[in-house]
């Protein structure tokens, strides 16, 4: 840890004490309450994706009158149409590797973006990436390569882990059938199945839950690479093939700890929430998020972060095992719940703008806002009025589906502040395969066989 911070400050010259306590430091505080609109603000640079993190960034900054300029490889982009979008260009798509990289550099030598919004997995690694090309005053909120490929790639991940003492999931990552097959049985069955990274295999393969060798026989291969991603195959080769977790009952639930960390004045901000639902069930992205206030379980995550990240948005998943909370992913960018952030008072968006003029540091606790849920509303409503179509016990169902629509919540995609990106990013959610309306069908129908089951 000593090691860790020793390198942040010798990394460039400590700001001076006058720089912490001008006049334009305060400019952008208080950061937990309502932020009027400020002139002179730099202009940040967006992605076009139509993703939850990305409408956040726009939905935090936009309404803070950021000059907001979006860049997309289609002139059909969802975020060209939210009322936040300044200006609106053309660019490659951040999969095709070859091409987004030398436009990106081009544009950060020019003047024309200085500040990037990490929205995913891929932008981050590109901000890494091309970290020096970067201003010097954003340059220090930026994470070095080493530490996002620590996070992004799993396999590297854990290792860390191991190295820093820290509670993880047993992995193994196998080279072939074989191997995977001695892995599993030494772990026990039931194991998980996942991608070492998106990096290379994409955000499509989420992963699943083997129980036994012939499952295993059928699933281990190599992941097809994404088109566009041949360079990041080239450079992560071990990224092409699964790796196999030991299976943590409790990894139903996941609990998550998000926040800010400033690279001089420490973690900035922090929340503890859990996935009430996700999709897939066992190994799938959260679909209803709640905050709760767990002292272990911030602990524990607060002790990853200030291990393995210096700087920047961060969102740790955790689980429980045997009294310990085990360690399994951390994003170093944006992520789908940052709007559950916000409304309890951490305003993730508006904070990493911050970090990049100046040093942030710990400010007033966030809003305590009892069982407060963050819901990706189209899946979550339904998956709830299929099950009361289906039945049985539809009265019973409906009932739920009443006490869900009064429960405090907010949404994980967009708001009606800015409605036109809003409905285009839930209507695209039908075009996403784990999404149809086919899937959603079948998926309560194994909800109620696994009930009756047991």
């Amino acid at each position: 840890m000593a090691t860790l911070t020793r390198d942040i400050l010798e990394e460039q010259p400590a700001i001076p004490e006058q720089h912490l306590l001008t006049g334009a430091y305060r400019l952008y505080r208080p950061r937990y309450t309502y932020q009027p609109r400020v002139a002179g603000l730099p202009r940040v640079a967006i992605i076009d994706n139509g993703h939850a993190p990305t409408l956040a960034f726009m939905a935090s900054l936009g309404s803070k009158n950021v000059e907001l300029s979006v860049y997309g490889a289609h002139r059909w982009a969802i975020t060209r149409w939210s009322r936040y979008c300044k200006t609106f260009d053309r660019c490659p798509s951040p999969d095709n590797y070859a091409e987004f990289v030398p436009w990106l550099r081009n544009k950060l030598r020019s003047g024309e973006i200085t500040r990037l919004a990490p929205t995913s997995d891929l932008i981050i690694y590109y901000i890494a990436l091309l970290r020096d090309e970067f201003p010097a005053d954003v340059r220090r909120s930026i994470p070095r390569l080493t530490e996002v490929e620590n996070c992004l790639i799993k396999s590297r991940f854990h290792a860390l882990c191991k190295q820093h003492d820290l509670p993880a999931p047993e992995t193994c990552m196998p080279d072939n059938v074989d191997e995977a097959l001695a892995d599993a049985a030494r772990l026990g069955y039931p194991v998980v199945l996942k991608p070492k990274s998106h990096l290379v295999a994409g955000m499509a393969e989420r992963g699943c839950v083997i129980h036994s060798p012939q499952e295993l026989r059928r699933q281990f291969h190599a992941y097809d690479v994404v088109p566009g991603h041949e360079p990041l195959s080239d450079m992560y080769p071990e990224l092409r093939w699964p790796m196999i977790q030991k299976y943590v009952p409790s990894a139903q639930q996941v609990y998550s700890v998000s926040g800010i960390k400033d690279a001089y004045m420490g973690v900035a901000a922090d929340m503890v929430s859990y996935k009430r639902e996700q999709w897939p069930p066992e190994v799938g992205t959260s679909v209803a998020q709640t905050c709760c206030d767990d002292a272990a379980v911030l602990a524990a995550g607060l002790q990853v972060v200030e291990s393995l990240l210096s700087r920047g948005i961060f969102e740790i998943e955790l689980v429980a095992d045997n009294n310990q909370w085990l360690a399994i992913d951390l994003n170093p960018r944006g992520f789908g719940f940052m709007a559950l952030d916000a409304a309890r008072g951490n305003d993730l968006a508006w904070l990493w703008l911050q970090s990049t003029l100046v040093p942030i540091a710990r400010d007033e606790p966030a809003v305590a806002t009892p069982q407060l849920e963050c819901r990706l509303r189209t899946p979550f409503y339904l998956s709830r009025l299929l099950g009361v179509l289906r039945g049985p016990q539809r009265w019973n169902k409906l009932r739920e589906l009443w006490k869900e629509l009064r429960r405090p919540s907010v949404a994980m995609i967009g708001s009606w502040r800015d409605p036109v990106p809003m409905l285009l990013a839930r209507l695209s959610i039908f075009l996403h395969p784990r999404y149809l309306l086919r899937s959603s069908w079948k998926a309560v129908g194994r909800m109620q066989q696994h009930h009756h089951s047991m």
